[in-house]
């Protein structure tokens, strides 16, 4: 999963990154220099996508996955660390 990741040279300053899982490409200006704001960031591009989006939160680093968030009807659903 980590290779369908893209790198950037700028990947030192602002490595957490935000990518659609459903559309299958990263969220331009959603980079983020530590992961905690990644998360808020995701959280909050899951709470206006549509029903059934997924947004993934990694370290453009090395490629690793640190949690998704899941649109539902009423919910959003975390799974990760």
């Amino acid at each position: 999963m980590a290779s369908n990741y893209p790198r950037s040279p700028n990947s030192i300053k602002r490595p957490f990154r935000l990518w659609d899982a459903k559309e299958k490409a990263a969220m331009r200006w959603r980079y983020y220099a530590g992961p905690h704001n990644a998360h808020q960031g995701a959280l909050l591009e899951t709470r206006w996508a549509a029903v059934g989006s997924c947004i993934e939160v990694y370290d453009a680093r090395t490629g690793k996955l640190l949690g998704q968030y899941k649109r539902r009807q009423h919910t959003i659903d975390f799974t990760g660390e």
